[in-house]
């Protein structure tokens, strides 16, 4: 633990003794706390070259949650892959939202989720609403994988809908079984320019489909507001994330597509992060 967690500060990375510890404990198959019981026992050589492997991989900035293969979100373990972006602290403020908007949490729901990914916003929402039903689209067959595996770990995958779809094609919210009470997104809103300033771990290793908002940061929300006024029942609402300082633009949108802008959710730091709006 002690060499690995050397590696990983050459290499410039924070909070080493607490990811070194992580990494042995997967590559020993151990939790933390055997991990401290053990610890007058030799490594088995197996485990030290598994521990190496993982330690390269994180010194070359890939994503911890890459390297253990899973990340916990709103409390409950998501698996992930390079596939799907990394569940992120700041996307639990729009499960905040919703819980304050859709009161009921018996009633059977209807909940739609664009560019669904390793499923964490839909599957969460449909553990803290038990009669909901969800649908979650997605243009990458990877990330849909990854999503389907967590709603069966999660005990919701007869509740959950998961199929290809792309909303950057015309048209593309003609085949849903709207209508939704509810839909949710955590689209790409960084401006194309300013991706290869982003942290090693998101420029290089998370899928830039996911990323890439265009020249403005705003396509995906263009393409969103065209299509949802047809996918929301009458008194249903949408929350989306949004990037820093994007709050008014996207409110813009969302009012000219006869969106009335509902409220807006600041994350832990302070910034405008979710936005929501209603049909």
């Amino acid at each position: 633990m002690r060499d690995a967690a050397a590696a990983l500060a050459a290499a410039g990375i924070e909070n080493v003794r607490l990811e070194a510890r992580l990494l042995l404990a997967k590559a020993a198959g151990a939790t933390t706390e055997e991990l401290i019981a053990w610890g007058a026992e030799e490594v088995p050589v197996e485990v030290a070259r598994r521990l190496t492997g993982y330690v390269a991989r994180r010194v070359r900035r890939e994503p911890m949650a890459y390297v253990l293969g899973e990340r916990e979100f709103w409390g409950l373990p998501f698996r992930v892959s390079p596939a799907v972006l990394v569940p992120r602290p700041d996307s639990e403020t729009l499960i905040e939202a919703a819980l304050a908007i859709l009161l009921d949490r018996h009633k059977p729901w209807r909940i739609l989720d664009l560019g669904v990914g390793s499923g964490c916003l839909l599957l969460t929402l449909l553990t803290e609403y038990p009669a909901a039903l969800g649908v979650g689209i997605d243009a990458s067959s990877e990330a849909l994988s990854v999503a389907r595996a967590n709603a069966a770990a999660l005990g919701v995958g007869s509740r959950a809908e998961l199929g290809p779809g792309d909303w950057r094609i015309a048209g593309w919210g003609r085949c849903l079984p709207a209508p939704f009470d509810l839909v949710v997104a955590n689209p790409p809103y960084i401006r194309r320019d300013e991706i290869a300033g982003l942290m090693p771990e998101v420029a290089r290793f998370e899928p830039r489909m996911a990323l890439d908002g265009g020249a403005d940061g705003l396509d995906a929300y263009r393409a969103i507001v065209a299509g949802v006024p047809h996918l929301v029942a009458p008194g249903g609402h949408v929350l989306v994330e949004i990037g820093e300082g994007q709050g008014p633009d996207i409110s813009a949108l969302f009012r000219s597509a006869g969106l009335p802008v509902e409220g807006h959710w600041k994350d832990l730091s302070g910034i405008e992060r979710v936005l929501g709006a209603t049909h």
